[in-house]
């Protein structure tokens, strides 16, 4: 019996109710509403006047009760009116929940009307939205037990909580069309590859650099060209609404929102970025993705470096899109380290420049790690229990964090055992339940049960 028959029944789908609700339920209660970054309230305040006004611009509206933070708003000045300066679909995603608040409340367009809380719930929902496609896609690939901890594993024990789920991030919505490209190529639905492609442009433009990619590899493989035009076309189209938005609220056809290309990829004297005008500076942004003490990938998510061996060694076993996927994404990352600072800003539990990386990287690594032997699979629940109990305490007090000039040499988790020795029990605690749990619930599986597609 193949897998796609194994998991098409009643239970599967209680079971994926039940993933999405548990999620989205942990989400929306622990999510940012007080504490809120500069980069997710810009958007807020964007997405709340455009539904109550039905106008893009926040001209005589008084900032100073809404922006508690040392940072102004990001806006920018287009035809004589100010508006919020963020990529298009930070501003649109929260548009819906702010119109149903005032279709309820009837609130108003004052400062004294402002709230985070639908965009922020909006957030928590999406994200939860995106563990369960990402599960949907693992299940082309493994058992239903490990698909369902490997997406409990990318839910609660990396930065898709503490920060895609905190908030309305631009990671938000790249983390949710990475998911649903993985859950269309798995099923080999390619129109929903282009339209959740599109989706994730919306959040980041470059984000089309993965959906490509995933296409090209596909497509080649199958012999199939007909995969390239699935998923172009209603790439283009979202694509092209972005670019809509971009000149309706900024004058200019890119589809980059606020974000006008010509600071990030300058590299002279005044630049906004100045860290790539020389190589050494390019290659140690690069490398602060992964391994800076509080923003590398490695070192929050080492469960990326312990799998690494065995993602090599089952390369020619995994599926076309699975490494189309993970090419795409250190591609992706890449490219995110040439044209932004490292560290993302203060504020952050974790990383967020590594987000679409890990999401790309998800499918590979579960399929690494179905062929861990007894030894290695003990080492990955020690590990998966250290990262659970450290965003466990970033995803529901969203603190501690540190400030820029500390993320190569201090890490926010680390910081905060020396600072509170109460928290080493609850770690201890934390990481034998893991253990305890992936003893008694996670068997080994045969490695014909991959299939390529």
């Amino acid at each position: 019996m193949t897998l796609a028959a194994r998991h098409g029944d009643r239970t599967t789908l209680r079971l994926g109710l039940v993933l999405f609700v548990l999620t989205a339920t942990v989400y929306v209660a622990t999510a940012g509403y007080q504490r809120v970054h500069i980069d997710v309230l810009s958007a807020d305040v964007g997405a709340w006047r455009m539904a109550v006004t039905g106008k893009p611009t926040i001209d005589g509206l008084d900032t100073t009760s809404i922006n508690r933070t040392s940072v102004e708003l990001f806006t920018t000045v287009h035809d004589g009116h100010t508006v919020v300066a963020r990529s298009p679909g930070v501003i649109a995603a929260g548009v819906p929940s702010y119109a149903l608040r005032q279709l309820m409340t009837g609130a108003g367009a004052e400062a004294g009307d402002f709230t985070t809380v639908p965009p922020t719930v909006t957030a928590a929902l999406l994200t939860a939205l995106s563990v369960l496609l990402m599960w949907g896609a693992l299940l082309r690939l493994t058992s239903r037990r490990t698909a369902s901890a490997a997406a409990l594993v990318l839910a609660f024990a990396t930065p898709v909580w503490s920060v895609a789920a905190d908030g309305m991030w631009t990671h938000t919505l790249t983390v949710l069309g990475i998911c649903g490209m993985a859950y269309g190529a798995a099923r080999d639905q390619w129109l929903l590859v282009g339209l959740f492609g599109g989706v994730g442009v919306w959040g980041r433009p470059h984000t089309a650099l993965i959906a490509g990619a995933v296409a090209l590899a596909c497509a080649w493989a199958q012999r199939r060209p007909d995969v390239l035009l699935r998923v172009a076309v209603p790439g283009a189209v979202l694509t092209a609404g972005a670019s809509v938005w971009t000149y309706w609220l900024y004058g200019r056809w890119t589809p980059s929102g606020g974000y006008a290309p010509t600071p990030y990829l300058s590299r002279g004297a005044g630049a906004q970025y100045e860290f790539n005008r020389t190589v050494e500076g390019l290659l140690g942004n690069e490398a602060a993705l992964w391994v800076a003490l509080d923003r590398g990938i490695l070192v929050w998510t080492p469960l990326v470096l312990v799998l690494a061996p065995l993602v090599v060694r089952s390369w020619p076993q995994q599926p076309t899109w699975v490494r189309a996927l993970l090419v795409a994404g250190i591609a992706y990352t890449l490219f995110q380290g040439a044209v932004a600072p490292f560290h993302g800003g203060d504020g952050i539990y974790g990383y967020r420049h590594g987000l679409e990386f890990l999401a790309c990287a998800a499918p590979a690594l579960t399929v690494a790690a179905v062929r861990a032997g007894p030894r290695l699979r003990g080492l990955l629940a020690v590990v998966t229990g250290v990262q659970l109990a450290a965003f466990t305490l970033g995803g529901v007090l969203n603190r501690p964090t540190l400030t820029c000039g500390h993320q190569w040499s201090d890490n926010a988790f680390w910081s905060a055992l020396r600072e509170v020795p109460q928290l080493w029990p609850g770690l201890l605690l934390v990481v034998g339940l893991t253990v305890l749990l992936a003893r008694m619930y996670l068997r080994e599986e045969p490695a014909g049960a991959i299939a390529d597609r």
